[in-house]
């Protein structure tokens, strides 16, 4: 799995503000459900989590979406990618749109692929991140960061480890025109806002390029054995047991230098996992 191309930034502070929605607030969408709006300088953005296929095929994609589908691909690729899996039931499509019915931007949840590893924790509360992005034209607004968030606030990802992995192969980085290191520091630091830490694992996708990268969010409430065998995923080689269990904050894997407490990683505060 991947994340798709996006220019993260934190932008929750000044002038980008999340406000609660209020109950009679209409749209000129219809009378949909919205669960977050973010004031940004282009205007209202409108926050919905696990929207319906027919809300998604009802929005257009804004100008400068289409990094999911890939950059040789149309973007109308995109937008069917999108409807389908507002259509799967164990998926979460997040949407951002402006006034205008455009989706500026959206984070795509999912059971991770059975062809993979963590596929083996498909049905036991392990969820992947797949792909999230953001139009080049509302970057910088905060608006990554109040979709994950607001669907984070979810009492559903409280026993949920939410698992996300950064494959280089899959940045759009002409585009973009950062570097491979710079735009990993990026994603990295933008899933540490929301709650995520840093996992070392030999898995073969990720092992492949020093910039891929396992992160996950492990939920308040995830039982031991959900962790411990999400631990035991990590590494499929015995010789890798000393770092098992000992995941670490974003910023001191982006930044060596900074004091690791003895070397030991950063002790996961969940309930039993104090």
């Amino acid at each position: 799995m991947q994340i798709s191309t996006q220019k993260t930034s934190g932008g929750r502070a000044g002038r980008h503000r999340r406000k609660p929605v209020h109950p009679t607030e209409k749209r000129r969408l219809g009378e949909e459900r919205v669960d977050a709006v973010l004031e940004t300088p282009r205007g209202k953005v409108f926050i919905r989590c696990r929207a319906a296929p027919d809300f998604v095929a009802g929005l257009q994609l804004a100008p400068g979406m289409g990094a999911f589908s890939g950059p040789h691909f149309p973007a109308a690729r995109e937008h069917k990618a999108l409807i389908r899996l507002a259509g799967e039931p164990e998926s979460n499509v997040t949407i951002a749109y402006n006034e205008g019915g455009e989706i500026v931007g959206f984070v795509a949840i999912a059971p991770p692929s059975q062809a993979e590893r963590w596929g083996r924790l498909k049905d036991k509360g392990l969820v992947e991140a797949m792909a999230i992005e953001v139009s080049d034209g509302w970057r910088g607004m905060g608006i990554a960061g109040t979709m994950m968030d607001t669907l984070l606030e979810d009492s559903f990802y409280d026993d949920k480890i939410v698992m996300c992995t950064g494959y280089s192969w899959h940045w759009d980085l002409q585009r973009l025109g950062v570097s491979k290191e710079r735009y990993r520091e990026m994603l990295l630091r933008y899933l540490e806002k929301a709650g995520f830490v840093y996992y070392d694992t030999d898995e073969p996708n990720i092992s492949m390029d020093p910039a891929n990268f396992l992160a996950a969010r492990i939920g308040p409430k995830v039982s031991r054995e959900l962790y411990s065998e999400f631990d035991r995923l990590l590494f499929s080689e015995g010789t890798w047991g000393n770092v098992r269990g000992m995941p670490r904050p974003i910023s001191h894997e982006l930044d060596p230098r900074r004091e690791r407490e003895g070397e030991q990683a950063v002790r996961v505060k969940r309930g039993w996992l104090e």
